[in-house]
């Protein structure tokens, strides 16, 4: 079994939507990532390992001297801070506050889905046994777009797999439940169905699609799952797909019909992050020495900025400057950014009415809810 599994349940989005997209990656390289660039994955590791160590310290399953180790180490790497650990210690509070008391919790749980799946398994954060029910939960510590729980590939398969390990040791489970924690977000997001209607999931929507996946056939299909596939640059299927817009020849808005226009709305956010996409690979390119025809490599424009403040704050008024002017003015920290100082809860508590929320402008967003359900 490999250390990675091509049918991942991460990307069961993307594979089991477009199934040739999974062997099509597999040929092509890793990104390569500046060295410079700050390493979400990397943080995100970090934040699970942090989460995991503080919940098994809690529950017993690992001792002080254990837990204050591996504390240690993830302390003294770049990714830690104390708005870090806050941010964690949020996700950990809420895992805790979903174990009832004759629950088993497990966590880093490693889950097989292969019967599905070919050579399918992954690692669950946390997942909780009842008498009649099984609950996952998933942590997700970036700080981009909230995550829904609903119709969410990825939980249903660690469901999936933690049903299987454990239907003969809890016979009586019936229903799962599976939660994603953003707590940079604040967003949590759940959604849960009966063991039947999962398994009948697996059985005749996930298993011929997995096949087709394994295999390398099946249809290549644009949309939103192509955002961290390998070949989004330079995959032909999405640059036709992007490119149907180009049918509409661009006219005023005025002269196309309203399915015309919804037709281009729907495509819209595809273009846009296809472009990206390509200016992405295709500046990787340059700075490795392939530059396009017609372009050069520049750096871009930067801001001076004072490396030691208090040293320089001393030079300054030694040459005649007033501290008052050379300091910007202060402000009080968003409500968000004072709630993890530790008062998650109660700030809201003791401003009141001095904290509002002004009313938003309007946009468009994609109604998940809209999106067709193969089961409930």
């Amino acid at each position: 079994m490999t250390a990675h599994a091509l049918l991942s349940a991460s990307s069961s989005k993307r594979w089991l939507t477009c199934t040739p997209s999974a062997r099509l990656e597999a040929t092509l390289p890793e990104p390569k990532k500046s060295a410079s660039a700050f390493d979400f994955s990397k943080e995100g590791t970090m934040a699970h390992s942090l989460a995991e160590i503080k919940l098994r310290h809690h529950y017993g399953q690992i001792g002080i001297e254990e837990f204050e180790r591996e504390y240690e180490i993830i302390k003294n790497t770049p990714y830690y801070n104390e708005d870090f650990e806050a941010n964690v210690d949020n996700y950990v509070l809420y895992v805790r506050s979903q174990i009832g008391e004759g629950d088993t919790p497990l966590f880093e749980q490693r889950v097989d889905f292969s019967d599905w799946v070919p050579d399918g398994f992954g690692t669950a954060d946390v997942v909780i046994l009842s008498k009649h029910s099984i609950r996952v939960i998933d942590l997700k510590f970036g700080r981009g777009i909230p995550v829904s729980a609903l119709h969410n590939t990825q939980l249903r398969l660690y469901a999936l797999g933690a049903y299987c390990k454990f239907k003969e040791e809890y016979p009586e489970i019936k229903e799962v439940q599976y939660v994603i924690h953003q707590p940079r977000l604040d967003n949590i997001s759940s959604d849960g169905t009966s063991v039947q209607k999962l398994v009948d999931w697996a059985n005749y929507f996930v298993k011929p699609k997995a096949k087709k996946a394994w295999s390398g056939t099946g249809e290549f299909l644009p949309g939103d799952h192509c955002q961290f596939c390998r070949a989004k640059a330079t995959c032909r299927a999405r640059s036709d797909f992007v490119n149907e817009l180009a049918k509409l020849e661009f006219r005023a808005p005025a002269l196309l019909s309203n399915e015309e226009v919804d037709k281009v709305l729907t495509r819209a956010e595809n273009l846009k992050t296809w472009v990206n996409d390509v200016q992405e690979y295709v500046l990787e390119r340059a700075v490795n020495g392939e530059v396009p025809v017609g372009y050069k490599l520049a750096t871009t424009k930067t801001h001076r900025k004072i490396e030691d403040q208090a040293l320089a704050a001393t030079v300054l008024v030694e040459k005649g400057m007033k501290e008052d002017d050379i300091y910007a003015p202060r402000s009080l920290k968003s409500v968000a950014q004072l709630e993890k100082l530790g008062a998650k809860g109660q700030v809201a508590a003791w401003l009141g009415e001095l904290i509002v929320r002004p009313d938003g402008s309007p946009k468009l967003v994609k109604d998940a809810n809209s999106a067709e359900e193969d089961f409930k």
